[in-house]
């Protein structure tokens, strides 16, 4: 299946419904004024790219994710049409959700982000990135922005229950070795008795983010920013449960199955749903996914289910205290797992399909992609570096040079950095992209409104429905041109409208529907063209109008030395009732006149208005 690589959902009445009953629209009375997405531009970018998001009812947007992760975002030119937002460094591909006051909407299809490198190497370059030891040791960190200043921070988890936020001095730099404590609003620090394990998103769509926040007993807590930017951003609103522990309630200090919980959040199907999976104290993952857009509740996600192999039923064991970390570290376009565990190991799990829930294993990752190099925070096995085990990734681009660096927590507290080798080649998105459409113009000629497009690439597609409007919001189709199907190769495409409104309308907007050969269909962007009034045309003063008397079929034409021009034709009785309307543009090339209704016979006034007059003639019906 595919779509406009930058295009996405304008949300038809049809598929409202649909939306509405997955949570991500308001009900109907909110519906006029909740926001669309009809495209997103460049579709394929590599993180550090700004895009821009085109739609309707964008202004005083609250919230932009992508794949579960808070994006910068900004209003555009126009901001009741446009956003534009800047790839993160640890982004994956995936669809973009924004949130308004009046709803959430989605894009029909995926950000394409690329990367630099798709090895699975990772040389040490750091064994504390922070110069810092967690209190209490068992650091687990996440890359985030929690202030939305630019600058990356490493979210640190600490064994005491506590969180320490480490930004960088400056763009591309290390991190800050003096740290920031989260704590809440009201005052005092924020504290989940043993063992913090967050991650970061903004399940609400508010702007305000959440720390999710994993601990010992198995629990899932939710803490909310008191603002979204300056100092208070690291500050919190008052805890509550998220998720309790799958496997039964139990104490500190004696884990059963679920203890231990390590939270990461991502939308594995692509559905705009937040999806959290939380590693445990048995190896196993967990999925919840959220039942609404706008879900930080316990009741608005679903219940937990476990994630399997390619299988479909053997479970996936990641080893002893599971800390997973969803991303698309290898540019595929699937989105990929790392998973720490008590080992020390980190292992490398891919998902088999695009959007499944399933994952294949490919190996634990080491230096140079053999088992004497592999990566061991632990005190035994191959190539230990005696951290005491309780492996915790975190990946972003801290250095700005495209290639991943790979942060791992550890039991002593210590936060190791690894950065990713360059591969032999660039790699490439193997999800099938969408219809690239490279360019979309118009322009007002003299014999109507010429568009023109371009795509770069097809999958599946079957054709182009061409829809005019003259308000920019109501559109109808006024014309269709095949498509290629499949193609990687530049095609080029023009569409004519002679319509007399073309011709006549001081304004006219446009955009192409794009209709894959399984009958989804997805929107350019809208062009508009302003046609700027000619110089007065030569008065008509004559119509040749035959048969006359007429039967079934009546024909007209100007005269010989007439322009083709936008004209408007009514037919009346004598006692001034309209029977039949219609515009076109008219020449001296002889045109009958369409969808004529049965008349009745007997005498009518055809009358003709033109841009520089009016003509009338009586016919006769026979």
């Amino acid at each position: 299946m595919s779509t406009f690589a930058f295009a996405s959902n304008i949300l038809t009445s049809a598929r409202r419904s649909t939306l509405a009953s997955l949570g991500l629209l308001l009900p109907a009375a909110a519906l006029a004024q909740a926001p669309t997405i009809s495209s997103m531009t460049p579709s394929m970018a590599a993180p550090g790219t700004t895009i821009t998001i085109i739609g309707t009812n964008l202004t005083s947007f609250t919230s932009v994710l992508l794949n579960g992760l808070a994006v910068r975002a900004t209003a555009g030119a126009v901001p009741s049409t446009t956003v534009t937002f800047i790839v993160p460094a640890a982004a994956g591909t995936g669809k973009v959700r924004l949130t308004t006051a009046a709803g959430t909407a989605l894009s029909a299809a995926k950000l394409g982000v690329t990367r630099q490198s798709s090895s699975s190497n990772y040389s040490q370059l750091s064994s504390n990135a922070t110069s810092a030891t967690a209190a209490g040791a068992y650091s687990t960190p996440v890359a985030t922005d929690l202030d939305k200043d630019g600058l990356l921070e490493l979210l640190v988890g600490q064994g005491d229950g506590t969180m320490m936020d480490y930004e960088q001095t400056g763009a591309n730099q290390a991190f800050s070795t003096t740290g920031t404590l989260i704590t809440f609003a009201t005052g005092g620090t924020v504290d989940v008795g043993l063992y913090a394990k967050p991650t970061v998103s903004d399940l609400d769509g508010d702007g305000l983010q959440e720390i999710i926040v994993g601990e010992e007993t198995g629990k899932v807590y939710v803490y909310e920013q008191a603002a979204s930017t300056g100092t208070d951003a690291f500050k919190m609103s008052p805890v509550s449960t998220l998720f309790a522990n799958p496997y039964g309630a139990t104490t500190s200090g004696t884990p059963n199955a679920g203890s231990y919980a390590r939270p990461t959040v991502g939308d594995l199907d692509s559905d705009g749903l937040i999806d959290i999976v939380v590693g445990s104290n048995n190896g196993a993952l967990v999925r919840y996914e959220q039942l609404a857009s706008t879900s930080n509740t316990t009741a608005g996600f679903s219940a937990a289910t476990t994630i399997k192999l390619a299988d479909g039923t053997t479970v996936l064991d990641a080893g002893d205290v599971s800390k997973p970390l969803i991303t698309d570290y290898d540019g595929d376009g699937k989105l990929d797992m790392l998973v720490g565990n008590y080992a020390g190991n980190v292992q490398f799990y891919t998902q088999t399909t695009a959007n499944a829930y399933t994952f294949s294993f490919v190996r634990n990752l080491s230096a140079d992609g053999t088992s004497a190099t592999v990566i061991n925070m632990g005190s035994s096995g191959t190539n230990p570096s005696s951290m005491g085990g309780y492996a915790a990734p975190a990946v972003t681009d801290y250095d700005g040079d495209g290639l991943l660096d790979l942060f791992i927590g550890n039991g002593t507290g210590t936060v190791y950095r690894y950065e990713q080798t360059q591969s032999a080649a660039v790699p490439t998105l193997t999800t099938p992209l969408p219809v690239v459409l490279t360019s979309f113009a118009g322009q007002a000629a003299s014999t109507g409104n010429q568009l023109k497009w371009s795509t770069a690439q097809e999958i599946k597609s079957a054709s182009f429905v061409v829809e005019a409007s003259a308000d920019g919001s109501t559109f109808a189709a006024i014309g269709e041109l095949a498509a290629a199907g499949n193609s990687t190769t530049v095609r080029s495409y023009e569409f004519l409208d002679a319509s007399a409104t073309a011709l006549s309308a001081s304004r006219r907007y446009y955009r192409l529907r794009q209709v894959d050969l399984d009958g989804t269909t997805t929107y350019s962007p809208v062009v508009t063209l302003t046609r700027v009034s000619a110089a007065p045309a030569t008065a008509v003063k004559s119509l040749d109008v035959y048969p006359n008397p007429f039967a079934e079929t009546l024909t007209v034409a100007l005269p010989s030395a007439a322009e083709p021009q936008a004209v408007a034709l009514t037919l009346s009785t004598l006692a001034g009732r309209p029977v039949y309307a219609t515009r076109f543009v008219l020449g001296a090339a002889p045109q009958a006149l369409a969808s004529l209704p049965e008349l009745a016979a007997g005498v009518y006034v055809l009358r003709l208005t033109t841009a520089t007059g009016i003509i009338t003639q009586k016919v006769t019906r026979q």
